[in-house]
């Protein structure tokens, strides 16, 4: 026997063959509830259905479960041991069911087990290596008996002597009938006529993790969040502030309308236009000292007019040679 196996069963129905040749599909919720009775205070992320033939290989950290009408299989590296009858009793009693079977073998280390509990109670349990027995209680069972009587004796390559402790029957071997016998088929070798197929038996395969372990996978959710605060909108408040800028630039032109003001006091050349209003309102003697109050201007020209005296003056200096 070849094969990885660490299986038990849990049967309230005498005829299992009969029930596993339906193929039924495993019931989820169910396999959770089992899951959780095997492994209080555990969080489970469910891995779907997967045949029995890669199931009953399972790894640490992993579990699969079939639950049908009569019958409920674990598969679970914690099943391959050397002395099942030292098997928890939470593996014997989670699903309350007369009859457990319990399958293992384990190629690295050639060694087969098996064990049948009814109701609870351990009544035949076998463990060995090719050279040794680990444990064997309990009256053995009438198919055992071609065994026994060495009808499946072990074989070793040409050159090389059987060990004296050697048994007659090789450990894994032994398992196997033992599976064949409970349950109706065999992991390895040449099925039989009436075999079941092994790889239309479904199981609902879990992973186990710790309640430590499920908090790691929220962080997460808050990454959605992000996006909202590295939203673009301070991005878009300096460009919101940069387009009043240039508008404030035209508003310095305040400095362009003090020159027009300062323009009629220093250039006159303007008062062409005002020259024909001041006519209209000179017609008119009662407006005169108005204009005289208001505006004082015609003192600068007086200013302006003694300039060109000196200028008469400067000439006739040249000319008399006075100053």
């Amino acid at each position: 026997m070849a094969a990885r196996v660490s299986t038990i069963w849990f049967v309230d129905n005498n005829d299992v063959r009969a029930e596993l040749s339906l193929y039924p599909q495993p019931d989820q919720a169910a396999a959770l509830a089992i899951a959780q009775r095997l492994h209080p205070g555990k969080e489970f992320e469910s891995l779907g259905p997967h045949p029995l033939s890669i199931a009953a290989t399972v790894q640490p950290g992993y579990l699969f479960i079939g639950t049908y009408e009569n019958i409920s299989v674990v598969a679970s590296a914690e099943l391959s041991t050397f002395l099942p009858s030292e098997l928890p009793e939470s593996w014997l009693l989670s699903p309350h069911r007369p009859l457990t079977f319990l399958v293992s073998s384990s190629p690295d280390r050639a060694q087969g087990s098996f064990a049948v509990w009814e109701n609870g109670q351990l009544r035949r349990s076998f463990s060995a290596l090719p050279i040794d027995i680990v444990e064997n209680i309990g009256i053995p069972q009438t198919w055992e008996l071609p065994y026994w009587s060495g009808e499946h004796p072990l074989r070793y390559p040409p050159g090389v002597l059987p060990d004296p402790q050697a048994l007659p029957f090789h450990p894994q071997q032994f398992a196997e009938a033992a599976n064949a016998e409970w349950l109706g088929f065999r992991y390895t070798g040449t099925p039989h006529e009436d075999d079941l197929d092994k790889t239309q038996i479904l199981l609902w395969g879990f992973k186990i993790h710790q309640k430590s372990e499920v908090p790691k996978t929220t962080p997460p959710a808050p990454k959605p969040a992000e996006p909202p605060t590295a939203a673009p909108q301070p991005e878009n408040l300096p460009e919101s502030a940069s387009t009043p800028a240039p508008p404030e630039e035209p508003v310095a032109v305040a400095p362009e309308a003090d020159p027009p003001i300062n323009e009629p006091k220093t250039n006159e050349p303007r008062p062409p236009t005002p020259e024909p209003v001041a006519p209209q309102p000179v017609t008119p003697e009662s407006i005169p000292p108005e204009f005289t109050d208001t505006l004082e201007v015609p003192e600068e020209p007086t200013s302006e007019v003694p300039a060109p005296a000196p200028k008469k003056r400067s000439r006739l200096a040249r000319y008399f040679g006075f100053h």
